[in-house]
């Protein structure tokens, strides 16, 4: 292990000392001393501090002859202190890895005096705290500091330096740490680290393959205009769907793993009513399709049972209240007046408050024959009715409610 230590001294900010002969008394003309922009001088007499001058030319006839005047001139410009090590340090995670680090320190003197008079080699201690912070950050460093130069590892240094109040006892200030350079000194270790990049790029893309694939119903919510497309038997969707991996050629919508993979010909022949386009490994055999909840959702084929599919529509519609903070969805079937029994009207309900504040209720209401027959719509602007022209009632196929309750909650916000 080795640095530049040793090539550390003190001449960026400290000149040599001089002593002050005033010589012959003359007026004006003994003990002169001239200090230049951004510098001061320390001035000792006897060994004791006396005073700090400022820059421009100074006359010292006050003090004594034959008396030790020493003066050091002080930079108090911005300095940079570099530090080059090799195999000084090493990054633990994921695997240990002994690393050449290069740093610029950025640094100047706050107090003159302290580094003249109390200070012993500051430019070198300050070079050992550097180190120290240094090596309580890469001791923690991950992989991923290690290949983006050390950003991390330079705020993190900056920050441990700060609190080592460095001004209070060396007199001096760091304003800014930067990695330099930064590299691998470890032939088997690299490799090491070549294998864990190939298996973590593989862990990655298997996570964004995995939650990026959808469902019919995520369409149905999220991009009813593509899934409109999908009931109507659009060929050309489809191929771009498989194309994108979205849709595989055997018919089956993607989904994370470990689900129940629907059928496309499931939801364009039972939801849609639209013709099947004759397309390779499209099965026309009907499968469950998955629902939103954990759970697999009733399918009604048009004129079944109207209860499973208002079942279907209710756990959608709650699926879909759960995206919404604070919406309430519930659903409700119509007696008769004279015998108190369903007569096979539905009433759902979705309350839920807009961004700007305002409260929102929708009823819809499906009567004898949904979903072959649309459902009206009233919406409630706290407790007001307000007209609302809905797309999806004017171009009803059998849809599902949720899809009114996302047009209203995409309009109003």
């Amino acid at each position: 292990m080795t640095t530049n230590r040793y090539l550390i001294d003190d001449t960026p900010i400290l000149r040599p000392t001089q002593l002050l002969d005033k010589g012959i008394p003359l007026p004006f003309l003994s003990g002169r001393l001239r200090v230049d922009e951004g510098s001061c001088a320390v001035i000792s007499e006897g060994g004791a501090f006396k005073e700090i001058l400022l820059p421009g030319t100074h006359y010292l006839d006050k003090y004594k002859f034959f008396r030790d005047v020493l003066a050091t001139v002080v930079d108090l410009r911005v300095q940079t202190l570099s530090l080059t090590t090799k195999d000084e340090f090493t990054i633990a995670q994921p695997v240990p890895v002994k690393i050449n680090l290069d740093l610029s320190v950025e640094y100047r003197v706050t107090d003159a005096r302290r580094v003249v008079m109390e200070v012993k080699s500051p430019v070198l201690n300050l070079y050992d705290r550097v180190i120290q912070a240094v090596r309580g950050v890469i001791v923690h460093a991950t992989y991923d500091e290690f290949r983006t130069q050390g950003e991390m590892s330079s705020r993190s240094t900056l920050q441990r330096l700060q609190a080592m109040t460095i001004p209070e006892v060396l007199g001096i200030e760091v304003l800014n740490v930067l990695v330099t350079s930064i590299t691998g000194a470890d032939p088997v270790a690299q490799q090491h680290i070549k294998e864990y990049t190939t298996v973590r790029n593989w862990q990655l893309d298997s996570a964004i393959t995995l939650n990026t694939r959808v469902t019919p119903e995520w369409l149905m919510i999220n991009r009813p205009e593509i899934y409109q497309q999908l009931l109507a038997g659009n060929t050309t969707l489809m191929k771009e769907l498989i194309d994108k991996g979205l849709l595989d050629p055997s018919g089956f919508m993607n989904q994370p793993a470990g689900t129940v993979h629907p059928n496309i010909a499931n939801v364009i022949g039972l939801l849609g009513g639209a013709t099947l386009p004759q397309f390779p490994g499209l099965s026309p055999v009907p499968t469950p399709l998955h629902g939103l909840s954990s759970q697999t959702a009733p399918v009604t084929p048009p004129g079944g049972d109207v209860r499973a599919r208002i079942q279907e529509d209710l756990e959608y519609l709650r699926e879909f209240a759960k995206t919404v903070p604070g919406a309430t969805a519930s659903a409700a079937a119509v007696a008769d007046q004279s015998t108190e029994l369903p007569d096979g009207r539905y009433i759902f309900n979705l309350e839920f408050v807009s961004r700007a504040g305002n409260t929102y209720t929708l009823t819809i209401r499906c009567p004898v024959g949904y979903p072959k027959v649309s459902p009206t719509l009233e919406v409630m602007e706290d407790g007001k009715p307000v007209p609302f022209p809905s797309a999806v009632l004017s171009r009803w196929s059998a849809n599902y409610i949720v899809e009114i309750a996302r047009e209203v909650q995409d309009y109003y916000g």
